[in-house]
């Protein structure tokens, strides 16, 4: 009895074991099947996926190429055309108010390209080229419309400049603050003073600061003011002092009952 109880329990062992080999052997064939039908697929598709392979190589490549050498090229170039406009409108740190000056530095004459075209040359369709070059170019192309009176055109040319983190962006902020509050659009001059503030630099901010704190006074927003001036006086010491901001500062304190 024992004996057939022994041989009855290692023929279930024996099944089991062939089950799991037969298992393991409809895997095998299962996935032998999926690499059958990929390799049955890729060849069918092979031309196709090689053409999509290639044309991913190559614009790889014209990306290395423009971004290690046509766009530094193109910008280089982009400010050497227009380094004798700008030398035109700015003389020893001063911008020219003679307007036959003006008006040549942004459209060109016989000797030299204007701003706006060397901006247009190097503004190719669906390219972003000479970005730094364009950039500067719209901040002094701004500085030509706003010397010449043309306010409109000086503001729509500040708020093409994209924000970068230069000096020049924050200045940019600033004076698109001074035109809005030229025309009584508190909230806007409010907003783009506020933008030129950020800029944490000794030139652009406190005097942000401080227009600021007179938008604010102007509307008898007193606390606002302080605050401004505070901002100036704590952040900007040498500057508060050099730009008189204390009388400010002391009126503000009284007004808001500080």
């Amino acid at each position: 009895m024992a004996n057939t109880e022994k041989l009855g329990d290692l023929k279930d062992n024996v099944e089991k074991e062939n089950a799991k080999k037969q298992t393991t052997a409809d895997k095998l064939g299962s996935v032998q099947g999926e690499k059958g039908k990929l390799a049955a697929w890729y060849a069918k598709n092979k031309k196709i996926i090689d053409i999509i392979f290639f044309a991913v190589i190559i614009v790889i490549l014209l990306a290395i190429v423009y971004y290690q050498w046509l766009a530094p090229k193109w910008n280089n170039d982009a400010s050497q055309n227009a380094q004798p406009s700008i030398a035109q409108v700015v003389q020893n740190s001063t911008l020219s108010t003679d307007t036959a000056t003006l008006k040549a530095a942004l459209e060109g004459d016989d000797e030299n390209e204007g701003f706006l075209s060397v901006m247009e040359s190097y503004d190719h369709p669906g390219i972003k080229t000479a970005r730094a070059a364009k950039f500067s170019l719209k901040y002094y192309a701004a500085l030509c419309y706003l010397n010449l009176g043309q306010e409109d055109e000086a503001l729509e040319t500040l708020l093409k400049m994209k924000k970068r983190d230069n000096y020049l962006w924050y200045e940019a902020q600033m004076l698109i603050g001074d035109l809005y509050d030229d025309q009584d659009d508190v909230d806007n001059a409010k907003k783009y003073f506020e933008k030129a503030a950020k800029g944490e630099t000794d030139f652009v901010a406190p005097i942000a600061l401080w227009k600021l704190g007179m938008l604010c006074e102007r509307e008898g927003d007193w606390d606002g003011a302080f605050e401004n001036y505070a901002e100036i006086q704590n952040e900007y010491p040498e500057r508060y002092n050099q730009m008189g901001v204390a009388k400010y500062y002391e009126r503000a304190k009284i007004k808001a009952g500080k």
